[in-house]
């Protein structure tokens, strides 16, 4: 936890310190982008091999309006696979804290050469 010594706003941020290689590494940039899918793009709900009986369940789960179940039925079409996520926004601060937190994480542990934390957290 962070210990705060000098002039505190009423805002809500929080600073870090990182050291890295100005370009991201291959290993770097599978990570984000696999953080970015499992974190920030939903779970797949449906898949275009989706029989009707699934989709028709998972409209009815989900209470997916009319509207959106035609688009997701052109989606599937299409040949897209359907994901489905939701978004705290009742804790807001430390969701996003979080999401910065793994990802450095991730980047860190991929390439460990050129991307260190040196002040990561983000506590508020």
């Amino acid at each position: 936890m962070k210990i705060r010594t000098d002039y505190v706003t009423n805002s809500s941020s929080s600073s870090f310190i990182l050291a890295r290689k100005e370009e991201l590494s291959e290993a770097q940039k599978e990570a984000v982008l696999g953080y970015v899918a499992r974190k920030m793009l939903g779970n797949a709900i449906l898949t275009p091999s989706s029989s009707e009986e699934e989709i028709q369940k998972t409209f009815d789960d989900f209470y997916i309006s009319e509207e959106n179940q035609a688009a997701i039925r052109q989606a599937l079409a299409d040949g897209k696979t359907v994901y489905r996520g939701c978004v705290n926004f009742e804790c807001c601060e430390e969701t996003q804290a979080e999401l910065f937190e793994r990802l450095w994480e991730a980047l860190e542990d991929a390439d460990p050469d050129t991307f260190l934390i040196l002040d990561g957290d983000l506590d508020i």
